[in-house]
């Protein structure tokens, strides 16, 4: 008997992409300062002719087009990855507010009315960072990335051009098993030439990037598709002295183009990747920093709960996010801070000073350790009241929690006096989220015995015992 195909379930209409027509790469050539012989319209339907005979044409459509979002009030927005090298270049910015997709251009489909079509997840997953950390972390994650060495070379401005075009759409259908649309690609093309900031500058310099929503094989009659996806596309295009036009003059041109792109045949590990990346990421999702200047990156927040709180959603973001090891996507939810007694030295009787030494335990108590990310770290705070004594708690979790360490202290007691211990720990247990079937479970308890120490006159009110 064979096994069923999976079909997931996407409402689409049918749309017109866009085309790349002589007056519309007239208008952008112009809109960069050419007006050249080069950009006169008998002689462009042949350079579009060419790009569109060069390209190669695959089955994988798009059902949208998006470019990042401009700045508001001269504010530097980002517009790909190589916008942080760029603006390094000249000086500029400490970080590039990145403010969101918007719509560029019309693929093969669009989202029927209200479905979304997995945009925003989709739209989370391809931004470079949140990719990379897939591919570096999650086990299973079937991104694609291709990274091509710079384009160099001499040509005259309108080649240069064309060149970009070609590489954009090599580089796009490099990606995929079953290669891009050619109306999509030639869709993305259509305005991909933008114009300066700086009108006077003597050179070409723009970076630029489309996300394109994918989907393979979509039925409009029983609504679904064999896949969706997503595939990003980043440039940089550098022209020397582009506006020149003197007779055979050849500009110096370098292009930097990378792609990424993820097809999912199934929703469930879709939905495990989204969760996975907003677990990690929480306040830091769609940042972008420059890190040639090494900016410190601050370590996200996390809640302590004071009660076991409800296994759900607004819990899972809330919690330390673990590498995941399977399908499902699971973090450790903290809560019910409280003290362990680990010993006491009574000094009452002696005339000396008085000292002894204890090993202490640090870590997870769970049956199997527990990964956390080397790129991430994440702080916990609370203070909390136990027998009129006010103990507060402050953690920084890194990949160094992964492992139960052991430490010895000392603890000294003056003649006459007693001294109690205690190690603060907090209860703990795994939530995890099922994409297959979208439900959250608590799977299994523990503690988390802490590097807080505190030592006591008199004896505190007796510790509870941990109970699930």
């Amino acid at each position: 008997m064979p096994i069923p195909v999976r079909k997931i379930k996407i409402q689409l209409e049918k749309a017109q992409p866009t085309q790349l027509t002589v007056d519309t790469l007239k208008q952008q050539l112009n809109s960069i300062g050419l007006t050249c012989p080069d950009s006169a319209t008998d002689k462009l339907d042949g350079y579009i002719q060419d790009v569109k005979n060069t390209i190669p044409s695959g089955r994988v459509q798009s059902y949208g087009i998006f470019t990042p979002q401009e700045g508001e009030n001269n504010q530097l927005a980002y517009r790909s990855e190589f916008d942080v090298e760029s603006l390094v270049e000249r000086g500029l910015g400490d970080e590039i507010v990145y403010r969101g997709l918007a719509p560029s251009s019309e693929g093969n489909w669009r989202p029927d009315g209200s479905a979304a079509g997995y945009t925003a997840e989709l739209s989370t997953i391809q931004f470079p960072l949140h990719f990379d950390y897939l591919l570096s972390n999650k086990p299973g994650f079937g991104g694609i990335k291709n990274e091509q060495p710079t384009y160099a070379d001499k040509y005259d401005t309108i080649d240069a051009i064309k060149q970009l075009f070609v590489q954009v759409g090599v580089n796009a259908s490099a990606t995929l098993v079953q290669g891009l649309d050619r109306q999509a690609l030639e869709s993305v093309l259509s305005n991909a030439i933008a114009p300066l900031n700086d009108q006077q500058a003597q050179d070409y310099d723009k970076t630029d990037s489309r996300a394109i929503f994918l989907v393979l094989n979509y039925d409009p009659d029983k609504t679904e598709a064999d896949g969706i996806g997503v595939l990003t596309i980043n440039w940089r295009l550098r022209i020397k002295d582009y506006k020149e036009k003197k007779t055979a003059l050849k500009h110096d041109t370098t292009l930097d183009i990378n792609c990424r792109s993820i097809l999912y045949t199934d929703i469930a590990p879709l939905l495990s990747d989204y969760m996975f990346i907003t677990s990690h990421f929480k306040e830091r999702l769609f940042k972008v920093f420059n890190s040639a200047r090494a900016i410190p990156i601050k370590p996200s927040k996390i809640e302590i709960f004071t009660t076991k709180p409800p296994a759900n959603a607004d819990t899972f973001l809330k919690s330390l996010p673990k590498i995941a090891k399977e399908d499902f996507v699971e973090v450790i939810v903290l809560y019910a801070p409280d003290l362990n007694n680990i010993g006491c030295l009574d000094n009452t009787d002696s005339p000396a000073q008085s000292t002894y030494s204890i090993s202490v335990s640090e870590g997870f108590t769970f049956s199997t350790s527990q990964s956390f990310s080397i790129e991430n770290s994440f702080e916990a705070s609370i203070e909390f009241i136990k027998a009129s004594t006010k103990i507060g708690f402050s953690l920084t979790f890194t990949e160094e929690w992964s492992e139960v360490k052991t430490e010895t202290i000392e603890i000294s007691v003056p003649s006459g006096q007693k001294a109690f211990t205690y190690q603060g720990y907090l209860r703990s247990v795994i939530l995890r989220f099922n994409p297959s079937d979208r439900t959250y479970k608590y799977v299994e308890y523990g503690k988390l015995k802490t590097n807080v120490v505190k030592t006591t006159k008199t004896p505190l009110e007796d510790v509870q015992s941990l109970l699930p």
